[in-house]
């Protein structure tokens, strides 16, 4: 069946050799069966040879011959193919007999008329006008059967019409069959010679004529064959095995013949049918199509013009056929001014000039003076000789989903917010900035990166409704003074960034400075006023920062350092900071590697009673010792245990090891452990304190959290619920470095504490400025008013220690008491002083005098 496939649009030379090619592969690899198929449809038509027990038991073998020999086995009635699709084919085989039936019954009777005025001479008349009569109405009755079928064509034959044409085949051969036997039996040499001729004519004839249908054509060859052979045996012929022996080649050929001309025959007829249905598919494809309102199909002729305009073609182009058939499909593309449009138009235009395939072009077309979007396929048609006879194509309306992306690139690209660019769009821009710089030759790029200073208060405050209308405000406040000079991007929360050209270090800081300054007048959120300020750190190109990522990183790290030199400012990247950057990040991996090795530890520094010199409290202060730089300070390392999230389990680490070393020691009243800020912005802060408790068994009511006044900077919104949280378990809360920040007194009025710690910087003054001394005095009474125990750092001196005594300070913290150590145990002992002596403390001993100042 594949070698009938490969000629169906091959000339009938190259047919006849490929299907040829086929015929002898088959017959090579199936030539038992064919010789089988063959001898049964002599014989036994209505017999199938896998009804046979040989067959029978080989399922999967007789599929693989249907599969591949269904051609032939149709044509001889085999049931391999669909019931409908064996009907067609016997139509097929009766209906091309019928068609040659005029042929055959007008030569049937031009030979019965010959044979005829012969018989007449030699044979009674009587003898041979019945015969003639009965080949006369054999005839008749072809021609009535040839006349039904004009007026009602088959469409579909049973098993019985193939069985009804054998058996016409049989009568009117047998009828032929006669003439050898008669002329032979009178043995008149005239009679002989003519009805040899007549027989091997009708042979051949007939059995070409039935050839579709090879069930009749072997019946009629069988029949006519048989008698001749016979009669030329028993007949008194000189060498009558020539005659036998040729009649049997001819008889070999016409077999062969008829059988691959049946076999062709219906293969046509499947490939036909198979063609049929591919182009019924292709025709339903093609109206599906062309009933969607977005495709539709274009023609053009050799010289680009629009040919066979379809009435969708006119409406989805807004022209009538008339108009668009006097156009090229170019100039349709041609028709929108458009940035896009003529790259697509350029696209276009060049395919068709080259006179190639194109799929998928985007073109813009003004449809009513609306911007349309067309995405177009075509493909260049030839002859059959080869000349190019224009293109044909589709095309579709892709305007919604044009819109559609340009909207997803808007959202990709722009703050959703502010309306500025955002990350990804910056990026971009910078690359393409830089690489023109980088192509000129230039270095007067200029990234910016701005931080808004205590955005996080507006948000806490007022709200993120506030906030984001405040980032609306700021933003147009930077693009009035970039446009023109930078592009502005805003990376999310309160970060923006510029990029632009500069030509010197000033211009740049400059602009800088602008955007520092215009950020500190007031913002107008609903009816308050907000002055929040910025931070700008930036980086100008130079020959060791060739990508956007080396100026991001420059810039961050100048931000960085502007942060930690007071916020408010512009700072431009300078190389040392770069290396103080790389210092941190080592110091940053031993500090990691520290607490994972126990490389750190803890260390107890006493806090003694005022009145009686006794130590009742310790504060735990966490130490590292460095393998190479020697001792760090926790001012350095706790800032870098922040930055790189260490400082939740390391806080944890000094909060655990210290309450289960101080549990052995049940003579220290408390101990005091100190809380970062993001310690305590933890959510989880009072769960895991109270796990800490549990794990070691150490009660609540001998720990002391110290905290600064940043925290309520940080976690203003839920400071009082974790403070009660954690003094519901009995644990006293500490306000460190008292006097430091701006608003202590504010925060001693809506929170509770149970004891505040005078910064050393005031402790320090006691002794060189009376002002110091007036400042200690006041926080101690304002302390005791409100209840609270009041602790001072730092003291070193005898006098120090002299004053606060007399002040009335209740307990005291410094090197004059001894050095922090890692046993508790060791800390009790302090230099002995004459405590009677010293004045008594002016503490309260209850504080329900603080429950009417707070109300």
């Amino acid at each position: 069946m594949g070698a009938v496939r490969l000629c169906v649009r091959e000339d009938s030379s190259a047919c006849i050799s490929l299907r040829s090619i086929g015929v002898s592969m088959r017959l090579s690899a199936h030539w038992k069966t064919m010789l089988q198929v063959i001898f049964l449809a002599f014989v036994l038509p209505g017999r199938q040879i896998w009804a046979s027990k040989r067959h029978s038991a080989t399922g999967k073998s007789r599929q693989s011959l249907k599969n591949s020999m269904q051609p032939f086995l149709l044509a001889f009635g085999y049931p391999v193919a669909d019931e409908d699709v064996m009907r067609r084919v016997r139509a097929a085989q009766i209906s091309h007999v019928l068609r040659l039936t005029p042929v055959m019954i007008v030569g049937n009777l031009i030979n019965a008329a010959a044979l005829t005025a012969v018989g007449l001479t030699i044979v009674p008349p009587a003898y041979v006008l019945g015969w003639a009569l009965l080949v006369v109405a054999v005839m008749a009755q072809m021609g009535l059967r040839w006349h039904k079928s004009g007026r009602y064509p088959i469409e579909q034959a049973s098993p019985k019409v193939i069985a009804r044409a054998v058996h016409h085949a049989t009568i009117l051969s047998a009828l032929w069959a006669v003439v050898p036997v008669a002329a032979l039996a009178i043995g008149d040499a005239q009679g002989i010679w003519i009805a040899s001729i007549v027989t091997i004519g009708m042979v051949c004839g007939g059995a070409f004529a039935l050839a579709t249908v090879p069930q009749a054509a072997f019946r009629w060859l069988l029949v006519l064959y048989s008698v001749s052979a016979v009669s030329l045996a028993v007949a008194d012929v000189n060498q009558s095995w020539i005659l036998i022996t040729l009649l049997t080649s001819f008889a070999v050929i016409i077999v062969g013949s008829s059988t691959s001309t049946s076999w062709l025959f219906t293969s046509h007829f499947l490939s036909e049918g198979e063609l049929r249905q591919r182009g019924d598919l292709i025709a339903l494809m093609m109206n599906d199509i062309e009933d969607k309102d977005s495709d539709w199909f274009w023609e053009t002729d050799t010289s680009g013009s629009l040919q066979n305009v379809s009435s969708r073609f006119a409406s989805v182009s807004g022209r009538d056929p008339n108009s668009l058939h006097a156009m090229r499909l170019t100039d349709l593309a041609y028709s929108l001014s458009h940035p896009d449009a003529q790259d697509g138009y350029k696209a276009l235009d060049d395919a068709i000039t080259e006179i190639t395939a194109f799929r998928d072009l985007e073109i813009g077309v003004d449809v009513d003076g609306e911007a349309r979007w067309w995405a177009v396929s075509g493909t260049p048609a030839f002859d059959e000789r080869g000349y190019f006879t224009g293109y044909r194509g589709v095309a579709s309306d892709i305007t919604e989903m044009k819109v559609a992306n340009a909207l997803v690139t808007q959202l990709a690209e722009q703050d959703a917010l502010t309306g500025i660019g955002n990350r990804n769009w910056f990026l971009k821009q910078a690359d393409l900035k830089l690489a023109a710089q980088l192509e000129k030759r230039a270095s007067t790029l200029t990234l910016f990166l701005i931080d808004l200073d205590n955005f996080k208060v507006v948000n806490d405050t007022s709200g993120h409704a506030a906030g984001d209308d405040l980032l609306i405000q700021v933003a147009e406040r930077f693009r009035s003074i970039s446009e023109g000079r930078t592009l502005l991007a805003r990376f999310g929360g309160d970060e923006f960034a510029a990029v632009g050209e500069f030509v010197s270090d000033q211009a740049a800081e400059v602009f800088a400075n602008e955007l520092v300054k215009v950020t500190r007048k007031p913002f107008k959120v609903g009816k308050r006023e907000f002055a929040i300020g910025a931070t700008v750190g930036f980086s100008r190109l130079r020959q060791t920062n060739t990508s956007v990522n080396d100026l991001m990183r420059e810039a961050d790290i100048a931000l960085y350092k502007a942060k930690e030199g007071g916020r408010g400012q512009a700072l431009a990247f300078a190389e040392e900071m770069e290396r103080e950057v790389r210092e941190r990040r080592e110091l940053e991996s031993d500090l990691r590697e520290a607490f994972e090795t126990d490389g750190l530890t803890i260390e107890f520094q006493p806090i003694v009673e005022a009145r009686s010199g006794r130590v009742v409290s310790s504060e735990v202060l966490v130490r590292w010792q460095h393998p190479t730089r020697g001792e760090i300070v926790p001012d350095v390392f706790i800032p870098i245990a922040e930055h790189a999230g260490l400082i939740l389990p390391m806080g944890m680490w000094v909060l655990k090891k210290a309450c289960k070393v101080a549990a052995q020691w049940p003579d220290l009243e408390t101990v005091a452990v100190n809380l970062s800020a993001v310690q305590f912005m933890d959510p989880n802060l009072v769960e895991t304190v109270s796990d800490v408790l549990m794990e070691t068994g150490f009660p609540g009511e001998r720990l002391v959290l110290e905290i600064t006044e940043s925290v309520f900077l940080k976690d203003i919104g839920s400071a009082s619920e974790k403070l009660d949280g954690l003094r519901d378990m009995g644990i006293k809360i500490a306000l460190d470095d008292f006097g430091t920040g701006y608003s202590s007194l504010l925060y001693l009025r809506n929170y509770n504490f149970d004891k505040i710690k005078i910064d050393k910087s005031f402790v320090d003054e006691i002794g060189e400025q009376s002002e110091g001394l007036a400042i200690i005095a006041a926080i101690i009474a304002l302390a005791h008013n409100l209840g609270l125990e009041v602790t001072a750092e730092g003291v070193e001196r005898q006098f120090q220690v002299d004053a606060l005594r007399t002040l009335g300070c209740d307990t005291l913290q410094g090197y004059y008491f001894g050095r922090p150590d890692p046993n508790p145990m060791l800390i009790g002992e302090i230099r002995n002083e004459d405590w009677d002596e010293r004045a008594p403390s002016t503490a309260p001993d209850k504080r329900s005098a603080v429950e009417a100042f707070r109300d």
